[in-house]
């Protein structure tokens, strides 16, 4: 038989070709169409594609990827939409079985769909085929045709892939449609939505994150704060974090997210208070640590001749009046530049030289740690309470551990417990259970006597517990997490919180976890005191015991 890839005979030199039409098409090869049980078919021994040797697996020999088998996007894909480029067969040589020349990763993926669909009772789909009966027993040109289809497949590029998703993204179809493309491709609705950001990033970020296996929501994340110093390292750390912790959740990411937006948020302030005092005519200048030693004074370190405080109201017409930023807040601090020359004077607090000015600056530190502390608590308050949303969404039952806590709580006579009730507020429980809320906008006596009764009948009995926990939560998020819950003696309701959250899967912040170990300090240290004291009480009920006996 002759194959169909011979070489063909070419006309010789002194041929002369005179063409009076345009030349016609003609079919390139012998075959039909048709659909196929993907269990019935084999892979042709030519296939180009083979997988690993069998008993190279234990081998101290790198290892080689197989590439016959599909990955789970492929396998996504195909489980939505089923196969939709068809794969080329032949007839094999028992004249009954069709084998595959390529598209054999497609094969098994399908195979797994139709496997899962029987399962499930479902009817499954049929692949689309083109079986070439011209390659019959031609296997020179079916082994030449898998080595050119594989040799001609090149990669997308990563931005080809995000611009294609992107693309998806925009189309004008239902959330519906969306989705179901979206799973197709091994994503989330989300994903596909990021895209649209993820595209903006640079070539050189794009390789960076690409490097630490971004997806497409976390380019659009790190997009939105990577000019924010070190935001790539604190990102891939707690991407790596988060992947340790293997639960799913992405808490780390979202507290390092936090704490990058609200830096970059400082920084835009900043920016943003600089030129405005700028464009007043406002010189800025560099903030000091001791001012001491300088002409400029801040206007709390000054008076008038008179000994009055000077407000910068007052101090706006001078011709030293100045600004820095302060280091801890984006806010401006007055200063009077060359204050000694325009009738000003040193308050009685003011200092006056530099160990006076080290004190000062020992009780500002205490105020500086107190803020930043703040920050970190009010940071991860947005994360905490967002995986609480999360978390009163769960599938199935709630945890043992949740279900003691709704319990005791709601059934005990605690503090925390009835002043949250006390409060009336359902602004909390709103937003874990994702629901408006029904007293927005209402004063504490004109609120819905059944705020949440519509949401209650609608829910099935299995997961009624979200709607207890979301109101325990609420009770200790309000009562146990306000902004000073981890200054001085950490409160043990506080304590109980931290420790249920961790319990559940939530990864505390760096600020959280050191007020929880400080709280576990405190009760070790509480119970070492009671444990002493209990001791002397014995011994000195002992020693007065004695004499009795005598």
């Amino acid at each position: 038989m002759t194959s169909p890839l011979a070489e063909t005979v070419l006309p010789t030199a002194e041929a002369t070709v005179v063409i009076d039409e345009p030349p016609a098409g003609i079919e390139g090869f012998e075959g039909t169409f048709t659909w196929v049980d993907p269990r019935t078919l084999v892979v042709d021994p030519y296939n180009h594609r083979k997988p690993p040797a069998p008993g190279t697996e234990d081998s101290d020999e790198e290892q080689v990827e197989d590439t016959t088998e599909p990955d789970p996007e492929l396998i996504a894909s195909v489980r939505e939409i089923g196969v939709q480029t068809p794969l080329l067969l032949r007839p094999q040589s028992d004249g009954k079985t069709l084998g595959i020349i390529f598209g054999q990763r497609r094969f098994k993926a399908a195979t797994i769909a139709v496997e899962e669909a029987i399962a499930e009772g479902r009817t499954f789909r049929l692949v689309p085929a083109i079986v070439r009966t011209d390659l019959r027993g031609v296997d020179d040109a079916a082994l030449t045709i898998s080595l050119i289809e594989n040799a001609h497949r090149k990669d997308a590029s990563t931005r080809d892939s995000i611009a294609a998703v992107q693309q998806l993204s925009l189309m004008k179809i239902s959330k519906t449609r969306k989705a179901k493309y979206a799973r197709s491709l091994g994503l989330t609705v989300d994903q596909v939505k990021a895209s649209e950001t993820a595209i903006k990033l640079s070539d050189k970020s794009l390789a960076k994150v690409m490097k630490y296996d971004f997806d497409f929501v976390e380019m659009a994340d790190f997009h939105e704060v990577e000019d924010v110093g070190d935001a790539l390292w604190q990102l891939k750390r707690a991407k790596r974090r988060d992947l340790e912790a293997g639960n799913g959740e992405h808490s780390n990411w979202a507290h390092a997210m936090q704490g990058l937006r609200d830096e970059k948020k400082d920084r835009d302030e900043r920016v943003r208070l600089t030129a405005e005092l700028t464009d007043a005519g406002v010189p800025v200048v560099e903030r000091r640590w001791s001012w001491v030693t300088s002409d400029a004074r801040p206007l709390t370190d000054l008076t008038t001749a008179d000994g009055e405080a000077i407000t910068p109201e007052d101090h706006r017409s001078c011709p030293g009046h100045a600004a820095f930023l302060d280091r801890d807040e984006p806010v401006a601090v007055w200063l009077f530049q060359d204050w000694a020359t325009h009738e000003h004077h040193l308050a009685p607090d003011a200092p006056k030289d530099e160990r006076e000015q080290e004190s000062k600056e020992e009780a500002k530190e205490v105020r500086r740690t107190v803020i930043l502390n703040n920050k970190a608590w009010r940071a991860a308050r947005v994360v905490r309470q967002e995986f609480l949303a999360t978390l009163c969404s769960r599938k199935g039952d709630a945890s043992p551990a949740a279900w003691a806590l709704i319990m005791s709580t709601m059934t005990g006579t605690s503090y925390l417990y009835s002043h949250f009730v006390d409060s009336f507020r359902t602004d909390l429980v709103a937003s874990f259970l994702r629901v408006p809320d029904p007293n927005e906008d209402r004063t504490k006596w004109h609120r819905v006597n059944d705020p949440f009764g519509e949401l209650i009948a609608k829910t099935p009995p299995g997961r009624r517990w979200r709607i207890f926990l979301a109101h325990v939560a609420a009770a200790y998020e309000q009562q146990a997490m306000g902004d000073s819950a981890w200054r001085g003696h950490v409160d043990s309701t506080t304590t109980v919180w931290l420790r249920f959250l961790r319990g559940e899967g939530y990864p505390l912040s760096e600020f959280e976890a050191e007020t929880l170990a400080t709280a576990e300090a405190q009760e070790r240290e509480r119970a070492a005191e009671k444990e002493a004291k209990a001791a002397k009480e014995s011994v000195e009920d002992e020693s007065e015991a004695e004499p009795a006996a005598a």
